[in-house]
């Protein structure tokens, strides 16, 4: 039995040899594809075309002057990162970087396995993990490879998308920690909007779940992809940055996690309907087609942001606050 945060119980029987063999499939995948991904990354690197971080002057969708943090940057430390690239990944950091994000959710999962059980939480950690890191990578691959406008900004013309610049392990693009660390934030803020507003419905506790960490990106980013870090660099082609970082990123944020935590709790239903195999496939299924969905509608959106604030008369994209 589980708690569906609003104060009902809904029934997950526990089903040993499903579960069994649905941790023992998706792991070794999710397992086989790091090892496949971190492999490609570093000792095949042009077949994904990954920037180098140490030669900031070649790179490409976007070029280190296309980057939101090059503006951010005086003159001697744009020179600095030309000469020496990025800030150097290290072996401690990374190992920091790798060791503490599977701590900590490791902690979320064993919490999520004993109120769940091991079904539901296999089905969100496995799918949150795969969930942000091929949302992530399709955005990151789209601009790379397509060399399209960032989203269509106003002004300088600005290809490409963004990138991850410093990682260990690799899930396509997207170093495994930040996957890792979404799965912690989305577990964590589903949890804390279900106990501070228990009576409220799915799609109240789902706002208030995708807010929190969306509020919580708003200072952290600005802060990793700093002058000082550059975890991640940014093409600066949006109409509209928020402390220097486009706004579809806190856009994409409170999507992903609103429509997660939906179709996460509809997990016991659709056992209820279909039985456990056919619930667990239609969950994976029914995230990639969310997050296909979320990438097409940036598109539109981004364009009707750019017509109305021409229509405005705005000559550059906006800036808030003005001068980041």
């Amino acid at each position: 039995m589980a708690d569906d945060k609003g104060g009902n119980t809904i029934e997950v029987r526990p089903d040993p040899d499903f579960d069994r063999k649905f941790r023992f499939v998706g792991w070794t995948l999710l397992a086989l594809a790091i090892a496949g991904f971190t492999y490609l990354h570093y000792f095949q690197p042009h077949l994904l075309r990954v920037p180098n971080p140490t030669d900031v002057s070649a790179w490409k969708s976007p070029s280190f002057e296309e980057t939101c943090v090059y503006d951010r940057m005086t003159d001697s430390e744009r020179a600095k990162v030309r000469a020496e690239g990025v800030p150097k990944n290290t072996v401690p950091g990374l190992l920091f970087s790798e060791v503490f994000s599977l701590f900590i959710a490791a902690l979320c999962y064993a919490h999520l396995r004993k109120h769940y059980g091991s079904w539901m939480a296999n089905c969100f950690l496995m799918g949150s993990f795969v969930f942000t890191g091929m949302q992530e990578s399709i955005w990151i691959l789209f601009g790379r490879f397509t060399g399209s406008s960032a989203s269509l900004g106003i002004g300088e013309e600005v290809f490409g998308t963004y990138f991850f610049s410093r990682g260990g392990l690799w899930f396509i693009e997207t170093p495994v920690f930040v996957c890792l660390g979404w799965f912690v934030w989305a577990y964590a803020a589903v949890w804390v909007a279900g106990k501070v507003f228990p009576g409220m419905n799915l799609f109240g506790r789902a706002l208030v779940g995708a807010l929190i960490p969306m509020l919580m990106d708003l200072w952290i980013d600005p802060v990793f992809t700093s002058p000082e870090h550059m975890n991640w660099v940014w093409a600066k082609g949006d109409c509209l940055l928020i402390f220097g970082i486009p706004h579809v990123n806190f856009l994409g944020w409170f999507f992903l996690i609103f429509l997660f935590a939906i179709f996460w709790e509809q997990l016991p239903k659709w056992e209820k309907h279909w039985g456990r195999l056919k619930a667990t496939i239609v969950f994976f299924v029914t995230l990639v087609a969310a997050e296909l969905a979320i990438l097409a509608f940036f598109f539109p959106w981004c364009f009707a942001l750019k017509q109305i604030l021409l229509l405005a008369g705005a000559q550059q994209g906006l800036k808030l606050p003005a001068g980041w």
